[in-house]
């Protein structure tokens, strides 16, 4: 064998070694910290999709209307749906509003939940990093037909807990 092969053969055997040698070193170590990077926009198009997802779904119409009409405590289901389809580090408060009009041609905005839809005690007080508000409007179009025609605004805030 010549001296040039032989200096090609230890060439690409150290590459090799070196390889073997990093790649063991970076599976065996743990980086100090691990880190994300979260944006506020991440939690905004989480909310705009979770309350668009709940009107092609018809939650509004089968959870906040008839609840309504029943008089039945549609707040804790509305938690519920919410709660699923959220990242458990994730917090939440939402408020439903009707738009009533009235004879005079006056309207108003009336907050339609009796109790906080949240899934932290007192939204107030609660320790959160970051937080994004978004506001959507529903036109109520199925069923019941009492509630069919109903404008609700629904302001949900997420924010990360910490």
């Amino acid at each position: 064998m010549k001296r040039g092969q032989a200096r090609i053969i230890e060439v690409m055997l150290a590459a090799i070694v070196m390889t073997i040698t990093l790649v063991t070193i970076m599976n065996l170590t743990t980086p100090l910290r691990s880190i994300y990077l979260r944006e506020t926009s991440d939690l905004r198009r989480v909310a705009y999709n979770i309350l668009n997802d709940f009107g092609d779904a018809r939650v509004y119409e089968n959870i906040i209307i008839k609840g309504n009409l029943t008089g039945r405590l549609w707040e804790d289901e509305l938690i519920l749906f919410i709660s699923v389809n959220i990242p458990p580090q994730v917090v939440f408060n939402m408020d439903v509003y009707v738009l009533k009009i009235y004879r005079n041609g006056t309207l108003e905005w009336v907050k339609l939940n009796r109790k906080p839809i949240s899934n932290v005690e007192n939204w107030q007080e609660a320790n959160i990093i970051e937080a994004e508000s978004v506001t959507y409007t529903y036109v109520c179009v199925a069923e019941p037909d009492e509630g069919r025609g109903t404008f609700l605004k629904i302001e949900l805030t997420l924010g990360y807990g910490g």
